[in-house]
């Protein structure tokens, strides 16, 4: 649920600008109120930080997931040390966007509109790269999907789609973002984090990935693993 501000609320004044606040103050608590009715998440299986997603994206295999942000966060993550990435089929990435959520933007190479050779240019870049993100194509014959990854495992190489994929190894769905600092439709927003649900076939697991002062989910983890290594 999005909340769009009027244009130029800092003009409004009197019953104007009051109205247009307390409009505000109740979405807020209407998101806050959605946010609670949600299916309560056990705790005691909650897995903490980004690396914890990371861990069970496994080389040599399709691992969808579900939001373009996470999505980057993790190609972040999973990219090795000095190893070179791609992204395919994202035209709108914004760039600025993607290095706030850890990806080495200068050790990726970016394919916008690979056009009907989709399944071409993934196959070809995971071939020559440990990493791959690509935007899912939509349907994707059961051949198709077979002979890419088989692709993948002999190249041992690692593909995540942002959007559905049949068949993907791993799949990993936000479930609820969680605020620190409102009150009520009131105050700032001082801390959050993601909950995230990572299903490998069995029984699901959960996450919680921290969001950082500069909006990038688990991004302290991410910088302070690529600093050891």
């Amino acid at each position: 649920m999005s909340t769009r501000v009027p244009a130029r609320l800092e003009r409004r004044t009197g019953d104007d600008r009051t109205a247009t606040v307390e409009a505000l103050r109740a979405r807020l608590r209407g998101m806050q109120q959605a946010t609670t009715q949600q299916a309560p998440v056990p705790d005691e299986s909650m897995l903490e930080g980004l690396d914890e997603v990371v861990r069970r994206l496994r080389a040599g295999a399709v691992h969808s997931i579900e939001s373009r942000g996470l999505a980057l966060a993790c190609l972040g993550a999973v990219m090795p040390a000095g190893a070179w990435g791609a992204i395919v089929g994202l035209p709108d990435l914004g760039i600025e966007a993607a290095r706030d959520l850890g990806v080495p933007i200068d050790r990726v190479a970016l394919v916008p509109h690979p056009g009907r050779s989709w399944l071409d240019v993934v196959a070809s870049l995971a071939e020559a790269m440990p990493v791959v993100l690509a935007a899912s194509p939509g349907r994707v014959t059961p051949t198709d999907a077979a002979r890419l990854a088989a692709r993948l495992r002999q190249a041992s190489s690692t593909l995540l789609i942002a959007g559905p994929w049949h068949g993907a190894a791993t799949v990993v769905r936000s479930v609820r973002a969680e605020w620190q600092g409102l009150a009520d439709g009131d105050g700032r927003i001082a801390a959050g984090g993601l909950v995230v649900e990572v299903a490998t076939g069995g029984a699901p697991s959960f996450a919680r990935i921290p969001i950082d002062r500069t909006g990038g989910p688990g991004m302290r983890a991410v910088e302070a693993r690529r600093s050891a290594a």
